[in-house]
């Protein structure tokens, strides 16, 4: 049988990974390179707090591409993982976006430090027209520095290249005129609604979009931005609540009481999650939970998840979108968490919304009044003032946030201005 594609995996010798290259491709040569479908790697990322290995699983063609097609090459390098497509002929760099993952949140845990775990993720791109390489790089802990764990190449034309449709699932277009390639395209997903409660679903939906456009940036910027509905259908009614000994048999396999956090809602089968998100124009997938229970999470470039019944649910949505949305990290640090470390204070986050001072000229310094202290005070008169406040990323020390209370930190709360550009940049990245 002919050897179609090549798969690498280096864990011991890293190769450093640089964002820019010599070759790189044009913004806008999107028809050069690609079919308007989509590509999608399968793998399961496994480890433990240390070491991390990428075990190859298949290749599986999407009929939608609603993916960007102007801005190609990402421009931002957020999150722990940074995806590269290469032309393999010309060695051209084409496609690039960056992500964070399940498998990275659950390295900080202590758990990790005793077993070793996997769990599934899949590398989304356009289909490509010629061979490719595709590399997957992870960010160093110690400095920041990105590091290849996987490569394969790829020919379009394998006969392995997993063609089925693998669900189906009714979708809807909730709000938006514009063309996918032309917009920033959210896709709703439901997760434990049974084939009666769908009208719930899309009503669920609905709501959480018209308080999205009510909140700035997304006011602003609501005609760039189209909603989509992908109604999946799960045999029981609610979601698995483990702490309360609670099973439910859902489409997507959501939970709560993830690395035993009462609150976190997550799924850890992602392999489900994109074959219903293939169905639709996808830039962001946001999964919505049939609870009343309250909790939620949200990755960058991953998924937002959140409690669909839930009277805090607009605005839990709306928060967990700026981390999956903007990669925006928490700026509480009173809440008990079960990560460990997770921020090098040595190195400057690449959240757009933290610092630690080390290089605070990259982050917000040019939004400062002149005269505003650094570390700034947490008075009254400074609650409307663009600062540097200590408390931040889970920790009380260390890590500083630019305002006193954000949506990122408070539920209630506006989206601060620092957090309000990072979103509208990440927009319009989308629809430009």
């Amino acid at each position: 049988m002919k050897k179609i594609y090549r798969v690498f995996v280096n864990i011991t010798i890293l190769t450093v990974i640089f964002l820019t290259h010599t070759n790189v491709c044009a913004q806008n040569s999107f028809d050069k390179w690609f079919k308007d479908n989509g590509l999608r790697i399968d793998y399961y990322h496994t480890g433990t707090d240390k070491t991390e290995q990428i075990l190859f699983k298949e290749l599986k063609f999407e009929e939608k591409w609603g993916g960007r097609k102007n801005n190609l090459i990402d421009k931002f390098a957020y999150g722990s993982y940074f995806v590269e497509v290469f032309d393999l002929k010309t060695k051209t760099l084409i496609y690039s976006y960056g992500f964070c993952s399940l498998f990275e949140e659950w390295q900080f845990t202590a758990e990790a430090k005793t077993i070793s775990r996997g769990f599934p993720e899949s590398l989304i791109i356009p289909f490509p027209k010629n061979k490719v390489k595709v590399e997957l790089s992870s960010r160093q802990y110690e400095d920041n520095s990105f590091k290849k764990i996987f490569e394969i190449e790829i020919d379009p034309a394998d006969l392995a290249i997993n063609y089925e449709k693998p669900v189906n699932a009714e979708v809807k277009k909730i709000f938006g005129k514009l063309e996918p390639e032309k917009a920033l395209d959210l896709v709703f997903i439901g997760d434990g609604y049974t084939k009666n409660e769908i009208d719930s679903f899309y009503e669920d939906v609905q709501k959480i979009a018209e308080y999205l456009f009510e909140t700035e940036p997304f006011k602003t910027n609501k005609e760039k931005i189209n909603i989509w509905a992908v109604a999946a259908i799960s045999l029981e009614s609610g979601t698995d609540i483990p702490h309360e000994k609670i099973w439910k048999s859902t489409a997507l396999n959501t939970n709560f009481y993830t690395f035993r956090s009462d609150r976190y809602l997550t799924t850890s089968d992602y392999h489900s999650v994109r074959d219903y998100a293939g169905l639709a124009p996808c830039d962001q997938i946001c999964i919505l939970v049939n609870t009343e229970t309250y909790g939620g999470g949200g990755i960058y470039n991953f998924w937002n998840i959140t409690s669909a019944k839930n009277s805090h649910r607009l605005e839990v949505f709306v928060h967990e979108l700026g981390h999956s949305l903007a990669a925006l990290g928490d700026e509480y640090y009173a809440d008990e968490v079960s990560y460990e470390d997770i921020y090098n204070k040595k190195l400057e986050p690449y959240q757009a919304n933290l610092t630690t001072l080390v290089n605070f000229d990259s982050k917000w310094k040019n939004m400062l009044d002149e005269n505003t202290p650094i570390p700034t005070p947490v008075t009254k008169e400074n609650l409307k003032t663009i600062g540097v406040y200590e408390g931040a990323g889970y920790q009380k020390q260390g890590i500083y946030r630019p305002y006193i209370s954000c949506k990122m930190k408070s539920l209630g709360v506006d989206f601060c201005p620092v957090c309000q550009k990072a979103i509208s940049e990440i927009i319009n990245f989308y629809a430009e």
